[in-house]
């Protein structure tokens, strides 16, 4: 039976986000440390949508809620002949899913596709606060995958790779100005519903303005726009699987000392077409070792 579906890219919800992992940055995370630099990064996503968009209206009888821990280590060097970044992330969801067509809600929990990169620095000037870099990131299909729940499944079972160019501006002594041009790029799932689920590229672009309300303490809006994503099931085409969706946020970042920070954020899809139409709600914690 041919289905429209739903892929959880829990690689961030970070990322999520829900395109999670996606690779979804938050504002300043292309700022650069020194050499020898750690992090230790623990994301909490929780994103909600009552309904999935399609063809300018909601399909009955479908939602989406994901519960995720993240975790994500990064380490700062000039190794590489300029600073770079090597980093790898784990997922950890509990998803509920029904999706268009299906006789059935999915609820599958466990450990995700872990990912592996780096970011290359092109431009690093902490004194102005210009910074720009490559992230490019690999999911690693061996997370918990279960072929007769595949969309709610914490894995994908296919390879992904992640590719980010940023370039992040400090304007005057408050402001922060971001943009990222992003390609997610995946293989073919040959375990799906017993078919090869392929699907082409999704591209986005993460825009963020940030301003310091103290020396501590700084807020951010965040508009995501992502477009793209067809899909085919056994070489056949999916009509209606061409994602098109933009998302509005705001984020507080606060730090608690110099080696410790907090983050909330809460976003919503305000447009969205083959896509649930998502809430996210988001808290991170950084340690600097």
């Amino acid at each position: 039976m041919t289905r429209t579906l739903f892929l959880p890219t829990l690689a961030v919800l970070a990322l999520a986000g829900a395109d999670a992992g996606a690779a979804d940055t938050n504002a300043r995370d292309f700022f650069a440390a020194p050499d020898g630099t750690t992090l230790g990064i623990v994301y909490v996503p929780v994103v909600r949508a009552d309904g999935y968009r399609a063809g300018g209206g909601k399909v009955p009888d479908t939602d989406l809620r994901v519960n995720a821990l993240v975790y994500r280590h990064v380490w700062f060097t000039d190794a590489c002949g300029t600073l770079c970044t090597p980093q790898f992330v784990v997922p950890v969801s509990d998803t509920h899913v029904r999706t268009p067509g299906a006789a059935a809600e999915q609820r599958q929990r466990g450990v995700g596709d872990p990912m592996v990169g780096a970011t290359l620095f092109f431009l690093n000037d902490p004194a102005t606060r210009t910074f720009s870099g490559l992230n490019v990131m690999v999911g690693v299909p061996i997370g918990a995958y279960d072929r007769n729940a595949p969309d709610a499944s914490a894995g994908q079972n296919r390879w992904q790779t992640h590719a980010m160019l940023n370039l992040t501006r400090g304007i005057g002594t408050r402001w922060v100005f971001e943009g990222t041009l992003e390609a997610q790029v995946y293989g073919d799932n040959k375990a799906y519903f017993g078919q090869t689920l392929a699907q082409r590229p999704l591209y986005r672009l993460q825009a963020f303005a940030s301003y310091d309300l103290t020396p501590s303490t700084y807020a951010a809006l965040r508009v995501y726009h992502g477009r793209g994503g067809e899909l085919k099931l056994g070489g056949a085409a999916l009509s209606g699987t061409r994602q098109r969706y933009t998302q509005a946020g705001l984020e507080l970042h606060s730090w608690i000392d110099r080696s410790n920070q907090v983050l909330a954020m809460l976003g919503r899809d305000v447009a969205a077409d083959n896509h649930f139409q998502t809430s996210q709600f988001l808290l991170r914690y950084v340690h600097v070792y």
